[in-house]
This record gives structure tokens, sequence and C-alpha cells, in this order.
């Protein structure tokens, strides 16, 4: 790896780091924005699903975008974007005004995931699963590091002066701006007599296939055909992040209230969300290096076993030990997402912006409405029987994993398809 490609890799983790701790930051304020406010409790578990709705559902639009006209502009300035609108939900005096708040952050927040992880793919393409889990990693770490933040400022100069954690984020997207290089561009195609109108979309046709008219019926397009033609492993990867991600907003939401129930401090309450959430970062870091050394398949179906009863026991526990199963708990349920992506990104290597924002997106925000989902149980039963309850759902991600398919064998036919045509003739 050259110098500028070390470097890009080190701004988009740095920048993937401070994107997501502001991503972070409104879960352990959910009680002291229902206090402020006087919302109830359905009001604020709407938040998550309407945050996940510009963060998370908006992604593989942003992922289109980035692939048909290669612009870096997501990338650099999308913190400033979450940095000036997340910053300021301590001074929202409505309802109405902390959502528009929180869309305005999850633009920005969801803007910078699909182009950030292309721009990283590509400073790292001959280790794409050890880059992709060091650059997901960062960003669960930044989101770890949020809670811990935002808590220690509001408890020292009170949620009103929420907006101080701004500045972070306008120097972030200062320095990018300056370093970032551009996505590059898919080459074009050698066929003359191409018309203007199928030009742009043979564009993204794969490198390793030859030319081809593309028709303007939307199945015949080269984002559907590439998708079409790995759409079973992709919606197994895909309902594992939805399953996992559905997990973590629950227990994003749902532990806060629970420890103060039990009479955690913000801080401690803070502190509580960092150990899941930065034990869930390392786990994605230890799941890449597995995964490089073993295969993808098998670091998700073991993470997928353990976890359930990890998580499982944390919420059936209290005290220094219900804190080190959650840690532990974390470590298994995100050890595999940034290695989801990477594997969804070598079975559509030519739409990896879309794929990325199809697996960090549209998974995420799909996961986003569990909490929503369980607010019912929650309300009859209380927020640990919940959380219980989504822990022992998270086996079906096991589940799913064994009918992934044989990691040796799929990297080969996806990556080499003219290998195995040759070998064919």
């Amino acid at each position: 790896m050259t110098k500028q490609n070390k470097l890009t890799l080190a701004l988009l983790c740095a920048g993937h780091f401070v994107n997501d701790a502001y991503s972070s930051a409104i879960y352990p304020l959910l009680p002291v924005l229902g206090e402020k406010l006087a919302l109830t409790t359905a009001q604020l578990f709407w938040l998550a699903p309407l945050y996940a709705i510009s963060s998370s559902l908006l992604q593989p639009l942003y992922g289109i975008i980035s692939d048909r006209y290669a612009r870096r502009f997501f990338a650099v300035f999308a913190p400033t974007i979450t940095a000036v609108f997340v910053s300021l939900i301590g001074l929202a005096p409505s309802y109405g005004i902390l959502i528009v708040l929180l869309l305005g952050g999850g633009i920005g927040i969801g803007s910078f995931h699909p182009q950030g992880a292309a721009i990283a793919a590509n400073a790292v393409r001959e280790r794409r699963r050890i880059g992709m889990a060091i650059f997901s990693a960062v960003g669960t770490l930044g989101f770890a590091f949020g809670p811990f933040a935002i808590t220690r400022l509001v408890a020292a100069f009170g949620l009103g002066k929420s907006y101080y954690a701004m500045f972070v984020g306008l120097l972030m997207s200062a320095v990018l701006f300056k370093y970032c290089p551009p996505l590059e561009r898919k080459a074009e195609p050698a066929e003359k007599n191409i018309d203007a109108a199928n030009a742009a979309e043979i564009s993204l046709a794969p490198l390793t296939s030859k030319p081809e008219r593309v028709s303007q019926k939307g199945l015949n397009s080269a984002l559907l055909t590439a998708l079409h033609k790995a759409w079973q492993p992709l919606l197994m990867l895909y309902l594992i992040t939805v399953i996992r991600s559905g997990l973590q907003m629950t227990t994003n939401n749902y532990l806060p209230f629970m420890l103060k129930e039990q009479g955690f401090s913000l801080t401690g309450t803070g502190n509580a969300l960092t150990v899941f959430l930065l034990l869930g970062g390392i786990g994605g870091l230890v799941g890449g290096a597995m995964a490089e050394k073993i295969s993808g398949r098998t670091v998700t179906l073991v993470s997928g076993i353990f976890a359930a009863p990890l998580m499982i026991g944390a919420f059936m526990t209290t005290g220094i030990l219900s804190l080190i199963l959650l840690g532990f708990g974390g470590f298994m349920l995100l050890a595999t997402l940034p290695v989801n992506v990477a594997m969804a990104q070598e079975l559509v290597p030519e739409q990896t912006s879309t794929v990325s924002a199809l697996m960090m997106g549209a998974a995420w925000g799909v996961g986003a409405l569990a909490p929503q989902a369980l607010s019912g149980l929650a309300r009859s039963h209380g927020f640990r029987y919940a959380l219980i309850c989504a822990s022992a759902a998270t086996l079906l991600s096991a589940v799913c994993a064994y009918f992934l398919p044989r990691e040796e064998k799929s990297r080969r036919e996806i990556i080499d398809p003219e290998m195995a045509t040759a070998a064919g003739d």
C-alpha cells in the first residue's frame, strides 16, 4: 500500500470516527430529552426510526449518487452536516424541532458511509476485508465514544450547551477537504455507437464483462443485473445485518431507561453504552482479521451462536458481571458487521458504494425499527424483558450464516469469472 493510500485510509477512518461519535450522542440523552420536552415513551421510541430514515434508509440513494457521479462531496462535508445538526439537539424547544434536527443530522451520518467506504476500499483494494474491518471498527469505536463524550459534556455544562460539540466535526471536514482524494471513476466501455442515454449506465458495468448495450428497462440496468446475480447470498447478509443491528439499536434505546430504573447516573449510563459499543468495535476489528485467515462465513456463524446467550446473560444479571457480559456480547454481536459489508462488496465489486449503502444503510434502517416494534412489549413487561427477547432473536442470524455459500468457492467464482470460463473451455 502506498503512503497516499495509507493516508487516505487513515483520514477516512478518522472521519468515520467523528461522524459516528455524533450519531450515537442521542441515545444516552433520551431520558433527559424526554423530561425536558415532556415526551411520552411512544414519542421517544419513534425518534430512532425517524432518525434512520435519513441516516440509514436513504443510504442506497447516497450510494447510487456516489457511484454515478464519483464525487467526494459526501465524504468531505458529511461530518460538518452531522456536527451542526446533532450538536443542536440540546437546544430543541419542541418535539417537532428535535425531529428536524435529527433528520438533518441523519443526512450527514448516512451520506458519509457509502462514499467513505468506497474510497477506503479503493485505497486497500488488495486487502479489502481487513481494510473494511479497520474502517468499520473505527466507526464503531467512534459510535462507542459518543455516549461517553456527550454525557460528560452535558453533565459539566448542561443540556443547553450541547452545541459545544460542534467544532470537532467542522475541523474534521476541513482536514478531509484538503487531503481526501475523490472516488475513482469506473472505466468507460470501448463499444462505439452507444447512445447517450445508455452510456451512463454502461459505465457502471463490471470491468470483467464484455461491453453490451444496456436496455432502458429497469430489470436490465447494470445495477439490477449485478445485484440479481448474487441475490441469494446478498439476502442472507442483509438479513444478518438487520437482525444484529436490530439488537444493537434496541440496546442503544432501551438500556438507558433500564439503567435509569436501577438508579444509574447519566455518566454511568454513558459508561455502560461505551463498554458495549467499544467491545463491539474491537470485535469488528478482530472479526475482520479472522475472516482473512479463515472465512467470513465461519466468523459470522460462530459469533451468531455466542452473541445471543451473552447478551441474554447481561440483561439477566446486575453489577460488574452484567457489564462484563454486555461487553463480550457486544464483541460477538458486532464482530462481523464490517466483514459482511466486505463480503457484499466482493459479491458485487462494480457497485461498491451502492452495496455498502444496502448493507450499512438500508439494513441498519430496518434494524432501527426494532425499538418501536418492541415498545409494546417494553411497556407491558419492562425494558429488561424486551431486551432479553430481542437478544434471543439474534440466533436467527446464525441460521442465515449457515446458508451462506462456502467462501472459497464463492470468492473464486465471483472474483475471477474469466478463470472459471477458461477452465471450462
